[in-house]
Formats: structure tokens, C-alpha cells, sequence
């Protein structure tokens, strides 16, 4: 039990169980104690009495516990804040040991089954930035809520369907007319040549141009997913658009549509009446050409992800479907299921800065920079750093120059550097020929940690509530579905660690003070290793 858990119990007990939920957090003010509760003023309006006075008859019940606080102070307009003892903290430390690898992480997954969808780009050519930050973002996001103990499964949707399959045989059909000397005409809906031609070359045996286009799109998937591979984005399951409609899963839908009454034609086209369901206006469901639009198929997807038996559907999309998401939910409404196991996470924009410029690193005119172009450039450490370290619901400017550095300034290499001087501090320790082995389970040899004077006390203090607030990083990101949280959570624990490092010698010529040190320092590795673990990065150990 962590040490704001032990103060929401002594609270509870303080007010006879009169509270549904006690909040403890962390004050804005470092000189206003370690933890901090608006209790009192949640109760008084309940109570229709002064917050004061509440606040100060909870205080006098739990003042006389020192083993958990040493400092109780109220505040108007009636906030308790505490001041943690440091027994509290060091029995609070000791389960960074006991549990080890699983710090942080939920002990019991939920009952709850959540489906994560994402990149899902089509089979149509190399993956770009913008799929990038999509890649990083879900596959962090699946890793989080797994260590939140959520029940997950994640998805990469292959729309292999329709025309822009159509189109990709075609301009692979063009580009095999043309390496084998026939004169072709070259259509401006097809494809960039220059994206395609490389898979082309190897096909072989193709009769038709549906042939080579299947040929090429097989090609080309094997290719995103080596790629996704290489920067540790994978998924459970890959979905094929065109098994919706073999399966007949489309006609379903369109049929049941139209029982329900929520469609109509105009004009040949058959329409959704999506206004009814808040939409800016209705969508067509299949053009007068008789072709399906990707609503349709998508409608189907999604049902058949409820009828997989998912709770609960996260599915991340570019911030161009942005508007699209209100047909698709109306249409599932319509259909008698509940939109609200739907959820979209709309993912902006990513532009690259160079040499203090915004620059294109692709050479074909008017093309989008590709993951492997920038994968050229950063290591796919900083990569996912970098693109998860700004919340999805921002546009961001991915700067090549920082993500190069080795240095401070660098935030991934800086978080990095921490564990790895972790691990240098436990080799030159070995190297001492010191042969007692170290035991990271005894709250009374932690306790020398804070023997020391300030600025000692006070660093390794603040780093010991850094390194204590990591579970509730997880479960607050967790629930809010932002990794970038994490992220942001281990610049500052690397911070604390280094100004520790910089006022603390660790290895010292008292014994006792040593071990200490060498167990916060453990601690660190331990947190600093499960936080990138959820984001998919590596910890190295010397670097």
C-alpha cells in the first residue's frame, strides 16, 4: 500500500466512512507538504458546515499517527496538507523491489475486452510520417492500458478493397508495360511511379493488371509490417477489408439499414440519413455507380469488432477523418448498438524541423516524408520518443537536429543516460571488490537515506516521491489514454536523479549510507526501465 493510499485509509477512518472518494494529490507548492486533500470542503457541503473546522477535527484525529505523517497543516479554504514521514516513504520504496519488472503495473487484468485499431493505411505505398506518429501513439497506448490492466487486442485494418486497389493495379500494370518497352499513357490519378516501380520489379507471372496489383499490394503490406516491425509496432490481428465483403458483411449492413428506415435514394445513389444523427448533413452509402463509399464498409467493421465480443472499441485515425467519425456512430446507433463503446482518437500533423527550418526530406516533388526517410536520419528510440512526447490532439514539429543530439538536450538520450549511469554506479560498486551482496528488502537500512543534511535530505527526498509516484502515473495516463504522459514523467524523473547524483556520492566510506544509495538507485533503474518499456524503448545499460 503506497503511503497516499495509507493516508485515504487514516482519512476514512477520520471521518467515520463519511466519504465516497477521498482525492490525495501532489500540491502545486513543494512548501506545502508532499500530499494534499480538499476533503473538508467536499464534506462541509455535504454537511452545511464550516470547511475550518472539519479540517482541523481531522487533523486532530490523525496527527498522533508520525509513523505514517510528520507534518499536518490546514489551509483556506479548508485543504490538509501532509507532510510524509520518511518511514512512510522507505516502506513505501520497498515494493519498487518487491515487485520489481511489474512496478507501477496493474497485479489483475480487468474482465473488460478493448480492441485497439490503428495505422491501418492503405496497401498502397510506403508508410509516412503522419503514419509514424499514428504507429507510436496506438502501439504505446495498447501498452499502457496493458500495464493498466486492461484486457487488450490491437489491429491493423487492410483496406484492400475497392478503388484504391483498382487504381494500384492499374499503376502497377503501367509500370510493367513500361519496364518491359511498351508506350504508355500516364494517367495523373495513378499512383507515384517512383513508390511503385521497386515492387513491380518484383512480380513476376502476372497475366492481368488485378493480378499484379494483388501481387504488388501483398508486397507492399509485407513491406509496412517489416517496417512497423523495426521501430516495435506489432499487432494481434491484421483485418482484410475484403473479407467484409466476402463474407457479406457489407450487404448486411446496407439491408439493415434500409429495414431500419434510415436511408433513401437520390439521384441513383443510396443515401444514409446521417443529419438525424447529429451529422452536418447525409452521407452516401453507394455511389450511382453502384460502388460502396468507405463508410459502408467501415459501419461493417466496427460491428464486427462488437461481435468479437469487445467492450470496448479505441480506434485512431488521422486528424483528415476528423467529422467522419459522426456518420459511422450514428450508423451503429441506427443499427441498435451503442456508440458510446466507439471511441476515436484523432491523431494532427507532424512537419519536420532541420537546421532550424522546417524541411521536406523526400526528393519527390509535392511527396510526404516517409517513416523510413526519418528512420534514416534518428534512431527509432528517438523516433517513438519524439512522436509520442506531444498529446495526439496537437499538431507537432518533429526536430531532427534535437533528436540527433547526445546530449541533455535531447530528452530520450537524457532519460536513457539516467539508467545507464545506473548501471555504472552498480559496476564500479562490483569493481570496489566489495563481495556483500546488497538486499533490497529492508525498510531499516533505507532509513540512513535520509541521515544526511540538507541538500542531500532534499534531493533524495524529491526523488523518492518521483520515483513513488510512478503507479499513479500509470493508472491518471492510463485513464486520460495519453502515453505521452509517461514520457513527459521520465524527463522528470531523470531530472530528480541526476541533481541526486550531482549532491549525493553514492559509493561513500560509510557502509550503511552506501547500501542506501545503491537501493534508491535501483529504484531508478527499475522505474526508468518500466516507464520505457510502456513506451516501446529501450533501456540501455551503458551508453
Amino acid at each position: 500500500m503506497s503511503y497516499k493510499q495509507k493516508i485515504q485509509s487514516e482519512i476514512k477512518k477520520a471521518v467515520n466512512g463519511f466519504a465516497d472518494e477521498i482525492i490525495i494529490e501532489k500540491p502545486k507548492l513543494k512548501e506545502h507538504g508532499d500530499a494534499a486533500t480538499n476533503i473538508a470542503m467536499v464534506l462541509a457541503k455535504a454537511r452545511k458546515r464550516n470547511p475550518l473546522e472539519i479540517a482541523n477535527e481531522i487533523k486532530e484525529k490523525l496527527k498522533a499517527n508520525t509513523v505514517l505523517i510528520s507534518r499536518i497543516d490546514v489551509v483556506k479554504p479548508g485543504f490538509l496538507n501532509f507532510t510524509v514521514s520518511d518511514q512512510a516513504l522507505v516502506e513505501s520504496l520497498s515494493e519498487v523491489f518487491k515487485l520489481n519488472e511489474n512496478y507501477g503495473f496493474a497485479q489483475k487484468k480487468s474482465k473488460e475486452k478493448i480492441l485497439v485499431e490503428y495505422v491501418s493505411a492503405n496497401p498502397t505505398g510506403d508508410l509516412h510520417i503522419g503514419h509514424g506518429r499514428q504507429a507510436v501513439i496506438g502501439s504505446c497506448l495498447v501498452n499502457l492500458l496493458d500495464k493498466a490492466g486492461y484486457n487488450l487486442s490491437s489491429e491493423f485494418y487492410i483496406n484492400d478493397y475497392g478503388e484504391q486497389i483498382t487504381k494500384l493495379s492499374d499503376t502497377a500494370w503501367a509500370i510493367y508495360e513500361k519496364l518491359n518497352g511498351k508506350e504508355v499513357i500516364w494517367s495523373e490519378d495513378f499512383y507515384p511511379e517512383e513508390g511503385i516501380s521497386a515492387y513491380v520489379k518484383k512480380c513476376s507471372g502476372a497475366n492481368t493488371s488485378l493480378q499484379l496489383g494483388g501481387m504488388v499490394k501483398d508486397l507492399i503490406l509485407k513491406s509496412q509490417e517489416e517496417l512497423l516491425s523495426s521501430f516495435r509496432v506489432q499487432f494481434n490481428n491484421w483485418f482484410s477489408e475484403t473479407d467484409l465483403h466476402k463474407n457479406k458483411e457489407v450487404d448486411k449492413v446496407l439491408k439493415n439499414l434500409k429495414e431500419k428506415g434510415v436511408t433513401y435514394e437520390n439521384e441513383g445513389a443510396l443515401w444514409f440519413k446521417a443529419e438525424e444523427f447529429g451529422d452536418v448533413r447525409d452521407r452516401v452509402l453507394i455511389r450511382a455507380d453502384k460502388r460502396p463509399t468507405y463508410l459502408v464498409a467501415d459501419i461493417a467493421y466496427h460491428i464486427d469488432k462488437l461481435n468479437r465480443g469487445f467492450d470496448r472499441l479505441i480506434t485512431i485515425w488521422g486528424a483528415d477523418h476528423h467529422g467522419q467519425e459522426v456518420s459511422l456512430k450514428g450508423a451503429l446507433k441506427a443499427l441498435g448498438y451503442d456508440a458510446n463503446r466507439l471511441e476515436i482518437i484523432f491523431v494532427q500533423l507532424v512537419s519536420l524541423k532541420q537546421g532550424g527550418q522546417e524541411v521536406k526530406m523526400s526528393k519527390r516533388a509535392g511527396a510526404v516524408v516517409t517513416i523510413k526517410e526519418v528512420l534514416n536520419e534518428v534512431s527509432s528510440d528517438a523516433f517513438r520518443y519524439f512522436l509520442i512526447a506531444t498529446h495526439a490532439n496537437n499538431r507537432m514539429v518533429f526536430d531532427i537536429d534535437l533528436a540527433k543530439k547526445q546530449d541533455k538536450d535531447n530528452p530520450v538520450y537524457y532519460i536513457q543516460y539516467a539508467h545507464a549511469r545506473c548501471c555504472s554506479i552498480f559496476r564500479q560498486y562490483k569493481e570496489l571488490n566489495i563481495e556483500e551482496k546488497l538486499d533490497f528488502h529492508k525498510p531499516d537500512l533505507l532509513m540512513n537515506l535520509f541521515k544526511s543534511d540538507i541538500p542531500e535530505y532534499t534531493v533524495t527526498k524529491d526523488l523518492v516521491l518521483k520515483i513513488l509516484d510512478f503507479p499513479e502515473e500509470v493508472i491518471l495516463a492510463a485513464k486520460s489514454e495519453a502515453p505521452g504522459r509517461i514520457a513527459n514523467y521520465l524527463k522528470d524523473l531523470a531530472t530528480s536523479f541526476h541533481q541526486f547524483y550531482t549532491v549525493c556520492r553514492v559509493i561513500t566510506k560509510d557502509t550503511s549510507l552506501t547500501k542506501a544509495r545503491l537501493e534508491l538507485v535501483e529504484a531508478v533503474k527499475i522505474t526508468i526501465a518500466n516507464g520505457l518499456k510502456i513506451l516501446g524503448i529501450s533501456a540501455p545499460e551503458a551508453m
